[in-house]
């Protein structure tokens, strides 16, 4: 009886180790345009799921990345699966653009555990979002005014940042550098960064203001020593 048991217990003990529990589900509530890290793992599959809506697309640079993404039509989730070599990987990161139209910057943590989750709530802006700062302003112009030209500029900072925005934060450049520009209709968004030197920074919509232009988005006011963010300026044509 008493071998019997001891059989037992080996075996349940084997099959625990076959049989890893799944680690907890990672949870966060973010922002509109925030940024979000989440572990992933990379000897299993990591899912991905935002809270009330779905994952439309993910955006990120293919050519580099370690990790093979598959979106789930059905359920709106993106599922992550590890490709790369041996060891464990730097860190990487990109953007998830939602069904209704919300954009959040990712950090992948890689980790050697298992199967991961990552469940993540959205809180959409205001109506007159920060991307549109100042709309009151210039509410007669020949794009329209009002709530019409506060659309169209939130429309215009969104499809620069997944046009243009690769990295969930500059790698380099002096602050107020130019990164890159992107058309949409009849307005022009511009990329820029905010740098911070030695010292912590604040930075400010109005150090990006000049003639033309008709909102300022930046993605982090309060930047630590050394950090940088990125800087979505709307100008008229």
């Amino acid at each position: 009886m008493l071998k019997s048991m001891k059989l037992a217990a080996v075996f349940a003990a084997g099959l625990a180790a076959a049989c890893p529990v799944n680690a907890a589900d990672q949870r966060f509530t973010i922002n509109e345009d925030g940024l979000v890290r989440f572990k992933a793992s990379v000897t299993g599959i990591t899912r991905i799921s935002i809270t009330g809506d779905r994952i439309k697309r993910i955006v990120h640079d293919e050519d580099v990345s370690v990790y093979q993404a598959k979106h789930d039509e059905n359920t709106g989730d993106l599922f992550l699966k590890y490709a790369g070599p041996e060891g464990m990987p730097e860190k990487e990161g990109g953007y998830l653009v939602t069904e209704k139209g919300l954009t959040v910057a990712y950090e992948i943590l890689p980790i050697r555990a298992s199967t991961q989750t990552a469940l993540i709530t959205v809180r959409s802006k205001n109506p007159e979002p920060e991307a549109a700062a100042g709309s009151g302003s210039f509410a007669e112009t020949s794009l329209g005014g009002g709530d019409g030209l506060a659309a169209q500029l939130t429309a215009a900072t969104r499809d620069t940042i997944r046009s243009k925005i690769r990295s969930p934060r500059p790698s380099g450049g002096r602050h107020g550098a130019l990164v890159s520009s992107h058309r949409t209709g009849e307005l022009v968004g511009e990329v820029r960064v905010a740098a911070a030197g030695k010292s912590p920074r604040q930075v400010r919509e109005q150090e990006f203001y000049r003639s033309g232009v008709l909102s300022v988005w930046v993605q982090k006011k309060s930047l630590a020593a050394g950090e940088r963010s990125w800087v979505v300026v709307v100008r008229g044509k």
